[in-house]
């Protein structure tokens, strides 16, 4: 049984730790659905490969046997990874879902037609592609037992195994030729090979609330390969998973790409600067490194066709008491050192699972429990692109809406995310070069060595990151030919045209969260009721105001005529003189006026958290916070 992840939760600490915020030549080839804590696929009747509906089999969610150490990632292979796409509470029942991989459409339903009961939930993907005219899949919907129906010309899909089960204009043949088997006409309980007509499924799994994609098995190759050990399942941040902790979860698409978007996530030193309003900056200095007293110990991982880093720090300030003592002349020392507690110092520890994994917390050592735990789940969208999903798993009771969460958290991806359009050009650009100067498919590529520098101690971690994504990227599936038409697209003469996406590009919320968060957006459909009725109140209000602000009973006394229409004025009447005695009244036509008008005003000031929000005004005002976190001299 597999069940979405439950509304969560947030911590006081949470907008700080938040701050902390295929072999070569390979592209996928596309397989269906699997599920990694329980595999099920629907295999149809009468097929060789199984003699039932379903097949059921517990999987070991261990990695695989390490493999001698590569530190030239030469062993990475990027399609024996399972990817995130999204989380499964985001994906309403029974509608079909786009999402993105390698530059990549794939098609996602969530579904509880052909299982046990309402309780239990199906999780299906195929290449978002009709076979019959190459429409998308994502525009049609989930039929009542659960198969894709394109919208275009009705054709129907199994979502397990994308077997074409149903061409509406062949219904009148097929029951004329009953029992003659033909290719152009499915069969309900045909045999287990691919016709043209079968749409392509994919394989997927829901791990810790997240929908994955394994674009590179069969369900029955992944049966296999999951049970001798060549297929382990996503990685998974252990405190989810613990009893007495809480988490909630965020999701939001970029402009960026999501190697870009990586590099920044395991960036310290950005946080104290791009972060510095508000407190997220400070959260970001327990992970920096001083070079001194505080150096970072890197630790590296060889899984079988992937790599796992773990970079710990002492969990202590470091530019924050450096700028206290020294540059500040010792003003806040005395208030620093009231936040030294007893006790061993914590350890800042990152651990990334290539290629989309990343997790941060305070522990003992790295293995360790932490009491907050910040996860971020990259989704190689494509060239250019990128998802960011994201969780904060805290040990607390406290629960609140996951809509306050995301208007915090919107705000604080805001404030470093334009920056990056620079660094996500100039990476773009110098990777093409490589490509169009060698034009062997898996060749190193050393984009990030010629066009970074580095120089701070804290980059121990991303300057290894720098070099995993030099060695690899040319294998990663489609990465070329993107990279390559991305360049033809935005060069010429071998330079980059014009100053690249507005602000407004890079950072609409709208479009980028709102759209993909049934929580957001159903807020923010419940703000516009909120407004438009608040409103009519007002109006109406007013207007009552005007018309019955006179002495009290005028209709009453003009009541006259045949017998209904004095009833009618008498009516009339009555609740004229009502409304003037209670809520036409100077004191409570003033306070319900207010109170519409507060109601309008919030509401209006909450729907503005899920639309474009940082202009140039609000950043340049952000920017001016950076002298309070390292102060001029």
């Amino acid at each position: 049984k597999i069940t979405a992840s439950s509304p969560l939760h947030l911590h006081e600490t949470m907008k700080i730790i938040w701050a902390a915020a295929a072999a070569p030549g390979l592209a996928f080839r596309h397989a269906p659905v699997v599920s990694w804590t329980r595999i099920t696929t629907r295999i149809p009747p009468g097929s060789p490969l199984h003699s039932t509906a379903a097949v059921e089999s517990a999987v070991p969610s261990s990695a695989a046997p390490l493999s001698p150490k590569r530190a030239d990632f030469s062993g990475f292979d990027y399609g024996a990874h399972w990817y995130p796409v999204v989380w499964a509470r985001d994906l309403r029942l029974d509608e079909p879902t786009r999402v993105t991989l390698f530059d990549v459409d794939y098609v996602v339903a969530r579904t509880t037609a052909g299982t046990a009961g309402e309780e239990d939930e199906a999780f299906y993907a195929l290449v978002d592609e009709c076979p019959h005219k190459k429409v998308a899949l994502s525009e049609g919907r989930v039929t009542k037992g659960g198969d894709f129906q394109c919208s275009y010309h009705g054709w129907s899909f199994d979502g397990s195994t994308g077997r074409c089960v149903e061409i509406p204009q062949t219904c009148i043949a097929k029951q004329g030729r009953a029992g003659v088997e033909s290719d152009d006409i499915p069969q309900q309980s045909g045999g287990g090979r691919r016709r043209r007509e079968d749409a392509t499924s994919v394989a997927v799994t829901v791990v810790q609330g997240m929908v994955w994609l394994q674009p590179n098995y069969t369900p029955i190759e992944a049966l296999a390969a999951a049970a001798n050990g060549t297929l382990s399942g996503p990685p998974t941040i252990p405190e989810i998973d613990e009893e007495g902790y809480k988490t909630t979860v965020a999701i939001r698409d970029f402009p960026i790409d999501w190697t870009v978007l990586t590099e920044n996530i395991m960036d310290p030193d950005h946080g104290h600067f791009a972060h510095s309003a508000g407190q997220a900056g400070k959260g970001f200095d327990l992970y920096v490194s001083d070079g001194v007293e505080n150096k970072p110990a890197l630790d590296e991982e060889w899984p079988s066709s992937g790599w796992k880093a773990t970079n710990s720090v002492p969990a202590v300030e470091k530019l924050i008491a450096y700028n206290s003592n020294f540059r500040l002349g010792g003003v806040k020392k005395k208030k620093d050192s009231k936040k030294k507690t007893d006790g061993p110092t914590k350890m800042a520890t990152t651990i990334f699972h290539a290629p989309s994994v990343i997790s941060m917390g305070r522990r003992d050592n790295a293995t360790a429990p932490a009491a907050f735990v910040s996860g971020f789940w990259v989704s190689p969208t494509g060239v250019g692109r990128s998802r960011f999903m994201a969780s904060a798993t805290v040990k607390s009771p406290i629960s609140v809406p996951r809509w306050a969460t995301h208007m915090n958290l919107n705000n604080f991806l805001d404030q470093d995310t334009y920056l990056l359009v620079g660094q996500n050009r100039a990476t773009l650009k110098r990777e093409a070069e490589g490509y169009l100067a060698n034009d062997e498919s898996d060749a190193t590529n050393p984009v990030r060595k010629s066009t970074y520098v580095y120089r701070s101690p804290s980059e121990k971690l991303p300057t290894r990151l720098g070099q995993f994504f030099d060695a690899t990227l040319s294998r990663s599936p489609n990465r070329r030919e993107g990279v390559l038409a991305w360049y033809r697209w935005n060069t010429e003469g071998g330079k980059l045209i014009g100053p690249g996406p507005s602000r407004r590009e890079i950072l609409d919320r709208h479009e980028q969260h709102t759209k993909i968060c049934p929580d957001s957006s159903d807020l923010v459909e419940r703000c516009d009721r909120v407004m438009k009725r608040s409103r009519l109140v007002a109006v109406a209000l007013v207007l009552a105001r005007l018309l019955l602000g006179g002495g009290a009973g005028g209709v009453a006394k003009e009541a006259g005529g045949p017998l209904a229409k004095g009833i009618i004025q008498w009516t009339v009447g009555l609740a004229a003189d009502a409304a003037r005695r209670s809520v036409l009244r100077p004191g409570p036509f003033v306070a319900i006026l207010a109170a519409a008008a507060a109601l309008y005003r919030g509401s209006s000031l909450i729907k503005r958290e899920f639309h474009f929000k940082t202009d140039e005004g609000r950043h340049r005002h952000d920017v001016k916070a950076i002298s309070d976190m390292w102060a001029d001299l």
